[in-house]
């Protein structure tokens, strides 16, 4: 199997991001892009088995005041759900892995892809996991995802199994993740969703940060580092981040610590 740091650019040898200890607060004028899941939030067994801390909508929507509006939480979460999880946070969003955005001034925008081709592609997701016990799949609006975390022995058919399914559509394409494989529609990213948020105000003019702990979190580290701007690796892992902090709660215990700054 191609391994994944082959396939986006970088080797085994990968530089080892220094300490966020070491790292400068970003200033009120800073653009913050922010997952969701593995960052904010511990990730759980299941997607719908996830614990929000009761402080994390105030701490945030104290970030939004602090940089002008200019924070998004940039998830492969649908938008749907994450406005379930994040009621009365005043950024932006990217669901989907950007293949959703919900912009500051409330609009979204979304990929389109074919809905025949989408609902074949989850119904064939959906079969396989009735024969392999352990999986666990997640339809998107753009996608699905199979995960396998209670079933880790089941990865290598996993994979093989969700690329046979993607690759011979132009369309779509073959996501790794933490314990999961997702297909999604060719050309989404999170480093393209925050490419395109930064054209817009508030985010325009602003210096990037951005914090995630996944595979998927590597293009929008890419996009970051390329424009002077800050990538923040949460937990283990090959990063191109910067920066690294070990979890999620030292990570909010950062973010409270900004959040509590004055200008």
């Amino acid at each position: 199997m191609q391994d994944f740091y082959s396939m986006i650019g970088f080797s085994a040898e990968a530089h080892a991001p220094a300490d966020i200890g070491t790292l400068e607060a970003p200033g009120p004028d800073a653009a913050l892009f922010l997952d969701f899941d593995g960052t904010l939030v511990d990730i759980a067994e299941r997607p719908d088995a996830i614990t929000v801390p009761p402080s994390l909508i105030d701490m945030l929507n104290r970030l939004c005041e602090r940089h002008d509006g200019a924070v998004a939480i940039v998830s492969g979460r649908d938008i749907s759900d994450l406005s379930t999880h994040l009621e009365g946070f005043a950024g932006a969003l990217a669901g989907g892995h950007g293949g959703q955005v919900k912009h500051a001034g409330g609009q979204v925008s979304q990929t389109s892809v074919d809905p025949v081709r989408l609902a074949t592609l989850q119904a064939a997701a959906e079969a396989f996991a009735l024969v392999e016990p352990g999986l666990h799949v997640e339809r998107k609006s753009g996608g699905v995802v199979l995960h396998y975390r209670s079933a880790p022995e089941l990865e290598e058919k996993v994979r093989a199994f969700a690329h046979a399914l993607a690759d011979p559509d132009p369309d779509f394409v073959c996501q790794p993740a933490k314990m999961a494989c997702e297909i999604k529609p060719h050309g989404v990213s999170k480093g393209a969703a925050i490419e395109r948020l930064m054209r817009e105000p508030p985010f325009v003019g602003r210096k990037p940060v951005f914090a995630g702990d996944d595979r998927t979190d590597e293009t929008g580290f890419e996009f970051v580092n390329a424009n002077d701007g800050i990538s923040i690796k949460i937990g283990e892992g090959q990063t191109e981040a910067g920066y690294h902090i070990d979890s999620p709660p030292a990570f909010r215990d950062w973010l409270a610590a900004l959040a509590g700054e004055r200008a």
